[in-house]
């Protein structure tokens, strides 16, 4: 039997689309390795270096709105198909551009930017296909596959980086292509439809609306919302700069920095994270069984915002590895956790725009946060910069906590409050208020 972590792996379509998604990670990974050491490198800016990986993510904020639009209006997976293929041509572009010298960052920066968002375009209907392929006490563990499936192509992608690199970065961003060229067609080889629930169409701009509605009127995906948003603005961001990590580390070993050099030891940092994260993502499916959900995130959440300052401050690239182990696995399971709770809660109706502004708000707040404290470390330093986010991700944690209304909502537990001379249960998921007659009346 298997555990309760890889269940969804029993069902054939679950397997496929996971699968395939593995190995376009991997390909997102070995790219973003090798252009961010490439400018780490030849600019020797910790802003320039974030700029390349806010460019992988801020089209999330930007674009995935529209694709949830997308998503709630016609069939999911060629929907999904589209957005691909213009992936696989745009990193294809980029992959000859650095062939032929390409260096600059703001270029590099807008050429993602363009292949992120075609991306973020059609995450949203992949996305809302996940409920249609595993039973709703799967959701969970499925989620938490997708971050191991990510964080797997961390650890083999950037591996993958440094083997590549040494004979051209354009290597490895060509690796990138093949992987999306290889999801393309795993996809296609599937036939189901996978249509979204029959409604009344509106104009854009009111579907848009609606989605904010419903997100707004569900207590557990805002209370996910918020927490995602608040975790990837000052803690996530650590990722995009390990590069300007490793640069660090070599700098004050007296080591050559060198692309090959820096590309090597962000490799091995970025694999730390990764096998962190996969650890993290596997046990959260057991974890939420034995203790509640709200309790999970503040542990792991008060453990990252203590680990991103002290990784800062280790040695050399082992130490350093090892805390970043550590952080790999809190973030993990703070996005299995909220993964889930907006996949339980988001309504079928309204699925893919719900999905899409909790990943789009994820995706805006890790790039800000990113160029943010890219922009600040340049100026004060990254020991100074990881210690100012640490110290205000404790606090924001210790806030989150002492509001009953999160943990309960986070929790999907009944809240008993006074209405009218009546005590009211609120469902957290459904918000329906049921009046019950006062003890005595």
């Amino acid at each position: 039997m298997l555990p309760a972590g890889l269940r969804p792996l029993r069902h054939r379509a679950f397997s496929l689309f996971w699968g395939a998604g593995a190995t376009s990670d991997i390909g997102t990974w070995v790219q973003l390795a090798a252009i961010g050491s490439l400018v780490a490198v030849s600019s020797g800016s910790a802003l320039a270096t974030a700029m390349v990986a806010a460019a992988t993510f801020l089209p999330q904020g930007i674009c995935c709105p529209l694709g949830g639009l997308l998503a709630d209006r016609f069939e999911r997976r060629k929907t999904f198909l589209v957005t691909l293929g213009g992936q696989a041509v745009i990193t294809s572009i980029i992959a000859v551009l650095i062939a032929i010298g390409l260096r600059n960052p703001f270029a590099l920066s807008g050429l993602v930017l363009l292949q992120s968002s075609a991306g973020a375009l059609g995450q949203p209907s992949l996305q809302a296909i996940l409920p249609d392929l595993v039973p709703a006490d799967e959701l969970t563990a499925a989620v938490s596959l997708g971050v191991t499936s990510w964080n797997s192509g961390r650890v083999v992608g950037p591996l993958l980086a440094t083997a590549l690199v040494p004979f051209g970065a354009y290597w490895a961003v060509a690796a990138n292509a093949a992987s999306f060229a290889l999801l393309w067609i795993a996809i296609v080889m599937f036939r189901r439809q996978f249509h979204p629930a029959a409604a009344d169409r509106q104009s854009m701009r009111s579907e848009l609306a609606e989605g904010v509605r419903a997100l707004r009127q569900s207590r557990g995906c805002s209370a996910a919302v918020a927490t995602i948003v608040a975790v990837h603005l000052f803690v996530v961001p650590f990722v995009g700069l390990i590069p300007s990590t490793a640069r660090a580390l070599l700098r004050s070993g007296g080591t050559t920095v060198s692309d090959s050099s820096v590309t090597s030891i962000a490799a091995r940092l970025l694999s730390a994270q990764g096998l962190g994260a996969i650890v993290g993502s596997l046990v959260v499916a057991n974890l939420v069984r034995r203790f509640r959900r709200s309790t999970l995130l503040t542990v792991a959440a008060l453990a990252a915002s203590v680990l991103v300052p002290v990784h800062s401050f280790m040695p050399g690239w082992i130490t350093t590895g090892l805390v970043v182990f550590l952080m790999g696995s809190c973030v993990a399971i703070v996005q299995s956790v909220l993964g889930g709770v907006v996949q339980r809660d988001a309504t079928i109706q309204h699925r893919g725009r719900i999905l899409s502004w909790y990943q789009g708000l994820n995706g805006l707040a890790y790039g800000v946060g990113l160029l943010t404290l890219g922009l600040v470390s340049d100026h004060i330093g990254l020991r100074a910069t990881f210690i100012g986010t640490g110290v205000i991700t404790a606090g924001l944690v210790c806030v989150a906590r002492r509001s009953l209304t999160w943990a309960d909502a986070i929790d999907d537990r009944l809240v008993v409050t006074r209405h009218d001379g009546c005590d009211a249960e609120v469902g957290a998921r459904s918000g329906r208020t049921i009046a019950l007659p006062v003890a005595g009346s």
